[in-house]
């Protein structure tokens, strides 16, 4: 574990569901993304060539209406941050009028990195190309030797290594074939004084971010986990996660 070693702090009885934090993430790493290669005015074909779901349409009108290139930041194949929605519900018979009460509760998870203090993903990946940040303990990918074996993506309990397309469908040496690519905490954004981008674009408040301990200093009674939340148990990996939460009730 890092000197000084940043997490998340989630309070999921502040977030609504919004998805800011996504798209505040897209467009801030619109750079960084796997596919950000592929040339701008040849992507839709591209894409649709290879069969995937989105379609030229959905950039480019016949009418010539539309910003293709600044539309794109939106649709990243990687979902570095991402919102997950859990809904329960029960339904209780009134006897003396055969109404029913029906109550539905619906809970969101922001999630991205948690940046682990022993990270499955570093221990996974053959040739080094995940390393943990000594300062922060920031776990950062280095896609200029990546094989995309995909070992880190399927020892990661939260799918933070990701991949803009299905690396099976490329050969070993195929030059075009996609790179892992995940969160990096926006290190350039902490490094000039920032928040990360998905925490600034909160306006709910429901996500902060910074050293670990003090985060657990600011919420005494925040929990180490979170219903819905998976646990790295999943994957028969411990890599102790750096992420407190504060429930909805």
């Amino acid at each position: 574990m890092a000197n000084n070693q940043w997490g998340f702090y989630f309070d999921q009885s502040r977030c609504l569901g919004c998805k800011a934090c996504v798209l505040a993430c897209k467009n801030w790493n619109e750079e960084r993304r796997g596919d950000a290669a592929v040339n701008v005015l040849n992507h839709a074909n591209y894409m649709v060539a290879n069969g995937q779901k989105d379609k030229e349409s959905t950039y480019i009108d016949s009418s010539g209406g539309g910003n293709y290139s600044e539309y794109r930041k939106y649709y990243m194949k990687e979902d570095w941050r991402r919102v997950e929605t859990y809904e329960t519900g029960s339904t209780r018979l009134n006897s003396s009028d055969n109404t029913f009460d029906i109550t539905v509760d619906r809970r969101y998870i922001s999630l991205g990195c948690n940046h682990c203090d022993d990270p499955a993903c570093v221990r996974a990946c053959p040739v080094g190309a995940i390393h943990k940040d000594l300062d922060k303990g920031i776990v950062l990918p280095n896609p200029s030797i990546c094989i995309s074996c995909g070992r880190c993506k399927a020892a990661c309990a939260w799918q933070a290594p990701q991949f803009f397309d299905d690396i099976g469908r490329y050969e070993a040496d195929d030059p075009n074939r996609p790179k892992m690519t995940k969160c990096t905490f926006c290190k350039d954004r902490i490094d000039a004084g920032l928040k990360p981008a998905c925490v600034a674009a909160c306006w709910n408040r429901a996500l902060e971010a910074g050293p670990i301990d003090r985060l657990k200093a600011e919420h005494p009674d925040a929990a180490d986990t979170l219903r819905d939340f998976k646990t790295d148990e999943s994957v028969g990996i411990k890599s102790r996660p750096n992420i407190i939460f504060k429930p909805k009730a």
